[in-house]
């Protein structure tokens, strides 16, 4: 057979993962599932831990540490990401995007507890359970001894620990660069001594021959990230050698490159975070690139002449006399602030903005010595105008303009600390508290890309009741799962109130409206007269229905016909809750749907595992008949019943046996069966139902 190939065409050799850490991932990923699919002192989650703790030392035989990349769809090991079409790894990266985790690493001695913990941390439903993880503040995200979550770009930056558990006792720069290297080289962890890892440009040159995965990129923003802030403070000499490398990594990146990772580094204001923490922290040449990357990346627009002007301070700060490279430092740094913080404007360019900047890049050469600038209080002019308006008590346009300015450019904080400092009856402090605590102001607060949930909050408490209808109408428009996730909150923070609100808006055809109303309606401490979960459990959207399914089955009148939807629905996940809540009693009458609905199905063996259990309650023939025809293995040669081999179901119908019929004679019979059995989980389950 010929080679298809061009004789030109070199093979091209496909990096994979290797078997341990590919088994690693998957026992990890079923880990994390079972976590959230049952409550913590659940039977079938006994074994998890030590199967992920058993791939774990394989992984680590022949390493002392092992990390795991977070994309948004991939995971990333050694530079190698994962398959996006893999449906387990999907989920797991997903999950552990939707927590805002960069990274996650394992050290040699990883313990079964260190494992427990992090499998019930990371199955938290941040959407359900509160906040990503990776949002946390630093003090507050859970790391133990072995097992270090590293957050994502600028939602979580710090690692905690000031060095790593290997003993090295490298400070977060160094930790953070060795990181980065690794993850961009795709090597194993040998970078040991930071003086030997690679340079600036090595990793570079790694980086934009990489084959462009979002996965692999999103990392690498990460630690790119996270670097920018470590590095804004202290001058050791640990960290003017890291910022030396760093500065390098971004002079040798090529724009486009340079452009992909800061488009990875999460949305507009996360960029402009982003820019801001490199401003104060790399060399000035590196500057320049990474606003020009983040402008391309944000759709923004940096005028010719302000680029002119930034090159050529850049040019001064590096090259110029030693009187006027500090002068020129400063108002680069300066002057970028300025446009990062203004890129909330609709025309960055007017033509008077231009003539000013063509005039200040003409003049910016004649900066000299003696020359220096005067005193300024950190305020903006149009902060200062609102100053002297408080201190006047005096209203007019141009104050009215002031504030409208200050609003569009996202200083909404600044405006609430003027309000809460106006002295008490003044007239202006009283117009800021109006303006604000507006519908529109709090529409116009929504609408952006990167809500201050402290910002909301205050609002919110301002206008009392007269914020749900806004807060609700965005609930049901916003595309941002980060913005509903805030707004939700609020929401929940206005109390029983809101209920009859909640049941206006279930009559909205969309399904997400109403399953956010659901959802809504479940924190309420008192339901709105007239309110019922129950007709949403027959809704033609799943997702509606799995929302409804907790609420309806508490209305007690209505428990028995909701199990038997839930136990008819196809969809797995709302069976699997009506199986939850049928351990706490189920109807004889269901016992027929069930033995037949999930028993008699192709459901995996957990689920009817669980079904089993669920017969705990039920003395009826059937009953017993499907519990004994689950746990029975036939008959011997001489006639003996035996018992069937270990399975899930099977140790379920023995403990159900043990406690419900434990005098029964076929019954008997199995269980002591099953006593002389020397595998530990048949003495369990005979524990867990009674004595034999």
């Amino acid at each position: 057979m010929t080679d298809p190939r061009p004789p030109s065409e070199e093979p091209k050799e496909v990096a994979a993962l290797s078997k341990e850490v590919s088994e690693f991932l998957l026992e990890f990923s079923i880990g994390v599932h079972k976590h959230s699919m049952y409550p913590p002192d659940h039977p079938s989650l006994l074994p998890t831990a030590e199967n992920v703790l058993g791939r774990l030392s394989e992984v680590l035989a022949d390493r002392e540490n092992f990390t795991i990349g977070v994309g948004l769809d991939q995971l990333v090991v050694e530079g190698v990401a994962t398959e996006s079409r893999h449906p387990v790894l999907r989920e797991l990266a997903k999950r552990l995007h939707d927590h805002h985790l960069g990274a996650i690493s394992f050290y040699d001695g990883t313990l079964r507890s260190e494992v427990e913990g992090l499998l019930e941390t990371i199955a938290q439903d941040p959407e359900r359970g509160g906040d990503p993880l990776g949002l946390l503040p630093s003090e507050e995200i859970p790391n133990w001894d072995h097992i270090r979550l590293l957050p994502l770009g600028y939602d979580g930056l710090e690692l905690t620990g000031e060095a790593d558990p290997s003993g090295e006792g490298f400070d977060r720069a160094t930790d953070l660069w060795l990181g980065l290297a690794r993850s961009a080289m795709g090597v194993e962890s040998d970078f040991r001594d930071p003086e030997k890892s690679p340079d600036g440009g090595t990793v570079a040159k790694a980086i934009r021959r990489s084959r462009k995965d979002a996965a692999y990129d999103e990392v690498i923003a990460g630690y790119l990230a996270q670097l920018a802030v470590e590095l804004r403070s202290g001058e050791r000499e640990e960290k003017g050698s890291i910022r030396r490398r760093v500065t390098s990594l971004v002079r040798e990146l090529d724009p486009q490159t340079l452009e992909r990772l800061v488009q990875m580094g999460g949305n507009p204001a996360s960029r402009r975070r982003f820019v801001l923490d490199a401003n104060q922290s790399l060399a000035v040449s590196s500057v320049v690139k990474i606003v020009e990357a983040a402008a391309n990346a944000s759709h923004q627009t940096i005028s010719h002449s302000l680029t002119r002007l930034l090159t050529k301070l850049s040019s001064h700060a590096s090259d110029g006399g030693e009187a006027i490279r500090g002068q020129a430092d400063t108002a680069l740094r300066e002057n970028v602030e300025e446009l990062v913080n203004d890129w909330d404007l609709k025309d960055p360019n007017p033509d008077d903005y231009t003539l000013i900047l063509d005039s200040i890049s003409r003049a910016a050469p004649s900066l000299g010595e003696g020359e220096s600038e005067e005193p300024s209080d950190g305020l903006t002019g149009a902060q200062r105008l609102l100053q002297m308006s408080l201190e006047l008590d005096s209203w007019g346009p141009t104050v009215a303009k002031a504030v409208a300015d200050l609003t569009e450019g996202g200083e909404i904080g600044y405006l609430l600390r003027m309000a809460e400092e106006a002295p008490d009856g003044s007239q202006v402090g009283q117009r800021f508290t109006a303006f604000l605590a507006s519908r529109s102001q709090l529409r116009r607060l929504l609408s952006g890309e990167d809500v201050p949930e402290e910002e909301l909050v205050k609002i919110v408490g301002m206008m009392g009741m007269k914020a749900a209808p806004v807060l609700l109408d965005v609930l049901g428009e916003t595309e941002s799962r980060a913005l509903r996730r805030k707004v939700f909150n609020v929401l929940q923070s206005l109390g029983d109130e809101v209920g009859p609100l909640i049941l206006e808006r279930l009559r909205d055809g969309r399904w997400y409206v109403i399953r956010n109303m659901l959802a809504l309606a479940r924190g309420l401490t008192r339901m709105p007269l007239g309110f019922s979960a129950y007709p949403f459990l027959e809704h033609e959207d799943p997702r509606v229905r799995r929302e409804a399914f907790p609420s309806a089955v508490q209305e007690m009148a209505k428990r028995h016909r909701c199990l038997a939807l839930g136990l008819a629905d196809p969809d797995e996940r709302i069976l699997r809750m009506a199986l939850l809540e049928a351990q706490e009693g189920l109807p004889e009458s269901l016992v027929p749907v069930l033995v037949n609905r999930v028993l008699g199905s192709r459901v995996d063996s957990e689920m009817k595992a669980l079904s089993l259990r669920a017969l705990r309650h039920s003395q009826s023939a059937l009953a017993l008949e499907t519990l004994l025809n689950a746990a029975g293995g036939g008959r011997s040669i001489l006639g003996r019943i035996r018992l069937a081999e270990s399975s899930e179901e099977v140790l379920a119908a023995i403990e159900v046996l043990a406690r419900a019929w434990p005098h029964e004679p076929r019954a008997k019979k199995l269980l002591a069966a099953a006593k002389r059995r020397k595998d530990p989980r048949f003495q369990r389950a005979l524990e867990g139902g009674g004595e034999v």
